[in-house]
């Protein structure tokens, strides 16, 4: 059986110079927390299609996806 523990949210967001999806931050978190917290800040991001650096809203991130470590269980 695998089991997961929370280790945070990726956001996505879109390029404003160039308008590919290739736009990613990090959000570590060791619980679960709403989408208006997370929304709600300022990300460094980086532009991985055109190199570009900056800020960006989370109410601009177009996909939050909830990031999980697995570890396997061995039942006793």
């Amino acid at each position: 059986m695998t089991i997961g523990k929370t280790q945070g949210y990726i956001l996505m967001f879109r390029c404003i110079n160039c308008g590919k999806h290739e736009v990613f931050a990090n959000y570590p978190s060791t619980d679960l927390v709403t989408e208006d917290q997370i929304r709600a800040r300022i990300y460094q991001v980086s532009y991985n299609s055109c190199g570009r650096s900056g800020d960006a809203c989370g109410l601009s991130a177009i996909h939050i996806s909830h990031t999980t470590e697995l570890t396997r269980h061995h039942p006793v």
